[in-house]
């Protein structure tokens, strides 16, 4: 979990790169799940993961160290859409 003052620290952050108000991209301004985050939470491996990313089923982006991450809501949305059948 996020401390508050980390939080208020990337807030504060995000403010300065773009601007009070300004909208900044989704891929930053939400929480972003790591590989074996994203591999619990559909009980399947990582490595299923990185493939399932690497063909555009699952939405992610790039560190600057390369690593994927996974936004989170759009990751909810991929697991309520699966349990609704849709």
């Amino acid at each position: 979990m996020e401390s508050v003052s980390t939080k208020r620290q990337r807030e504060a952050l995000l403010t300065d790169l773009f601007g009070a108000g300004a909208a900044v991209p989704s891929e930053v301004s939400e929480r972003l799940l790591r590989t074996c985050d994203v591999a619990l939470l559909f009980q399947v491996s990582e490595r299923t993961v990185s493939e399932w990313a690497r063909k555009g089923r699952v939405p992610s982006v790039r560190t600057p160290g390369g690593h994927r991450r996974y936004p989170a809501e759009q990751i909810r949305q991929l697991l309520l859409d699966g349990r609704s059948g849709t």
